[in-house]
Formats: C-alpha cells, sequence, structure tokens
C-alpha cells in the first residue's frame, strides 16, 4: 500500500513538473516574440541587452524593452509589468505596441508617457469588467496589481542630451570618464496605469550625454536578485567594477554577476540595455 502510494505521489509530481515545464515554455516563448531584439547600432548610438526570464513560470513576468529610430531621434522604453504569468505578457504586449506607434506619431516623450499611461488604464478597466474581475477584496485591491514601471528615453537629433521620462521606475546609471553614479529623477511621475492619482504630468528632464558616455536602464530582476544568504545584487557595484571595459564585455559581465549572485536561480525576469554614445 505504501509502495503504491509512493507511486502515485511520483506520478503526480512528474506530471504536475511537465505542466509547470509547458507554461514556463509558452510564457518564455510569448515574452521573447514580443520583444524585437535590440539593433548593435541606431545613428550614433551603440545599443547591448540582455532579457533573462525567470526560472519558475509562477515568477514569469512582464519585462519588456524597444528602442526606435523616429522622426523625433532614437526613442527607448523598458519596463516591467507588476504581476506575473501569462496575463503580465499581455500587458506588456498592449504596452510594447502603444509606444511602437506613439514613439513614430507623438513629438513629445511625455506625451508618449501620457498615452502608456492611458492605455494602461484602459486594459486594467476592461480586466476590472470580466467575470475574473475584481473579487472579495474589491477593485482597489485589484487596481494595485496591475500597473506598470517604464522608463522612456529619447536622444534627439543633433543634440548631445538624452531626455528621459521616469514613471515608477528604478533609477539609470550614467557612465561618464569611466565614473558610474546613479541618475535620480527630481520629480518622478506614476508608473503607468495610475497616472491619475498624481494631478501633474510626468516631467522629462535633459541628461548630458556626449561622446563616450553610457546609460544603463534595467528591471528590477537585476537589483533584488538575492543570494543564499538573502542578500540582494549589488548592480551598481558591478555597473562600477565594468565601466570600463568594451559595450559588448561590459553587458555580458553584468549578466553573469547576476547569475552567479543568484547561484542560477532568479526569482524574477530581470531585463538590461546599456546604450553609449559613439564618437
Amino acid at each position: 500500500m505504501v509502495g503504491l502510494t509512493s507511486l502515485a505521489a511520483c506520478s503526480l509530481r512528474q506530471r504536475r513538473e511537465r505542466q509547470l515545464r509547458q507554461v514556463r515554455s509558452v510564457a518564455e516563448t510569448a515574452q521573447r516574440a514580443l520583444m524585437h531584439p535590440l539593433p548593435h547600432r541606431i545613428g550614433s548610438l551603440a545599443l547591448s541587452g540582455v532579457y533573462l526570464p525567470a526560472e519558475s513560470e509562477a515568477r514569469m513576468g512582464g519585462d519588456f524593452y524597444e528602442a526606435l529610430s523616429t522622426p523625433y531621434g532614437t526613442r527607448l522604453v523598458i519596463g516591467d509589468v507588476r504581476g506575473k504569468g501569462l496575463e503580465a505578457v499581455g500587458a506588456s504586449a498592449t504596452l510594447l505596441g502603444a509606444f511602437r506607434e506613439l514613439a513614430y506619431q507623438e513629438p513629445s516623450l511625455t506625451k508618449v508617457a501620457e498615452q502608456l499611461d492611458e492605455r494602461a488604464r484602459r486594459r486594467i478597466a476592461a480586466l476590472d469588467g470580466t467575470p475574473d474581475g475584481p473579487g472579495p477584496d474589491g477593485p482597489g485591491a485589484l487596481f494595485a496589481e496591475r500597473f506598470a514601471t517604464a522608463l522612456l528615453v529619447e536622444f534627439p537629433p543633433g543634440e548631445s542630451v538624452a531626455r528621459i521620462v521616469h514613471c515608477g521606475h528604478p533609477e539609470p546609471y550614467v557612465v561618464h570618464a569611466g565614473e558610474a553614479r546613479p541618475y535620480e529623477p527630481e520629480q518622478p511621475g506614476a508608473p503607468l496605469g495610475l497616472g491619475d492619482l498624481l494631478a501633474a504630468q510626468p516631467p522629462s528632464q535633459a541628461l548630458p550625454f556626449g561622446p563616450g558616455d553610457r546609460l544603463v536602464l534595467y528591471t528590477d530582476g537585476f537589483i533584488e536578485g538575492r543570494d543564499r544568504r538573502g542578500r540582494f545584487h549589488d548592480l551598481a557595484a558591478s555597473v562600477r567594477a565594468h565601466a570600463g571595459r568594451p559595450l559588448e564585455a561590459m553587458v555580458a559581465a553584468l549578466r553573469r554577476g547576476l547569475l552567479h549572485h543568484v547561484h542560477g536561480d532568479l526569482g524574477d525576469d530581470a531585463a538590461l540595455v546599456v546604450l553609449e554614445r559613439l564618437p
């Protein structure tokens, strides 16, 4: 009897593991299909990026990024949808599709952010209206789980600046003359989907960005990864340690550093994009 019970438990566990692998494969494939490979160069900018999926399908998120050459210069977005699984991937698809459209049409980067926020709120409203909507805790609890942090960056043609709009996202790192420092917003905007909570528009801030300068953008998977003692990954130290390396080597080192810190077990998706102004 004990043997039969153990055999049944083993069979159920193997079936569950197969199902989990299948779900994770679907989510990962969908996520990779949504994000176009980053171009190695757009105008005077060199780009390099990496996307690392979480090890567990239950922790698969909606990290996303995109870089486009537009009439208003090179425009880039990096973001992280709150939530996990295929719903988060679907939300990132909505935001990526909207960004690809708005980046070409809207002259103002702040307006692009506002329109993305509106699209996010529309999606939240649509989800709240489904049979699987707010649930017993009311719409506020569900609403709090449906938003995305994002960072929008624009490199206007003929200008040695980067314009940045923060939407509740971790601050980027700026590498100048081999020194790395965080670029913290004077007035950060609300995450996408929560913009109606703030009366002010998300401000655009100009950052000097000349030849040789680099901008390091990332999602929170790169700073919230923990080692076996529960310590967070120190991305800032890694950026400073590898700031003097060639662009591709720097990105590869940052990727290795994260995976080494978490011993290959990522608790969340992690995305990173580094841009360099060429001479």
